[in-house]
């Protein structure tokens, strides 16, 4: 491989993060979907404003999820571990 061709390191890009936005809750769309409004951040500095919208169907399935992770269900007993 010639020296042009050698490949580099690929770059070090600030950690991409994303949060809950301040200031702005949860909403119906125009389309009756849920918005969740949400902040990317790069590097811990604000990127953009965006939402992830879910029909109610996938609202619902989310909170059963979360609903698991925040409470998990104690192992039956006599459960192989």
């Amino acid at each position: 491989m010639t020296k042009g061709h050698e490949q580099s390191p690929p770059a070090a890009l600030p950690a991409l993060r994303v949060k809950r936005a301040e200031g702005r809750g949860v909403h119906h769309t125009q389309a009756g979907r849920i918005a969740v409004p949400l902040t990317l951040l790069q590097g811990g500095n604000p990127v953009e404003d965006l939402a992830l919208v879910l029909t109610a169907e996938e609202t619902a399935a989310f909170h059963f999820e979360l609903g698991n992770v925040l409470y998990p269900s104690p192992p039956a007993e006599g459960a192989a571990s």
